[in-house]
């Protein structure tokens, strides 16, 4: 009866060890930077202009060209047109979703809107 007691004890008292080593892992893995090639492009979707961002993750040495990165998203630049006599302008800089490597994040001008420019950025 004494190793039985012994047993157990000794795997309770492990268990909190245990507990708090998986939950100081898992943070660690989710928030890991990974090597990425990363780029944007732009094309127009039934008139309307579309900026796409992707990170293509890149395992193992370092290559040359990627960089560390958690997330990502596409960022475009639009002139809205506004009024129906006196036509103006408003620049509206519109972000997309913060995405993974390996997702695509997109973002669209709204109509009545033309193009001024498109980027990517990342964290």
């Amino acid at each position: 009866m004494n190793i039985r007691r012994l047993r157990t004890g000794a795997t309770i008292a492990a268990l909190p060890v245990v507990a708090a080593t998986l939950m100081m892992a898992l943070p660690g893995q989710a928030f890991a930077a990974t090597q990425s090639n990363c780029g944007v492009s732009s094309k127009l979707d039934w008139g309307r202009a579309v900026a796409t961002s992707n990170c293509t993750p890149v395992f193992g040495p370092m290559v040359k060209g990627a960089k560390m990165v958690n997330q990502h998203r596409a960022v475009i630049t639009c002139d809205n047109i506004r009024g129906q006599g006196n036509q103006h302008d408003i620049r509206v800089t519109l972000y997309g979703d913060w995405k993974n490597p390996g997702q695509t994040s997109s973002v669209t001008c709204p109509i009545r809107s033309s193009l001024v420019g498109y980027s990517q950025q990342t964290n």
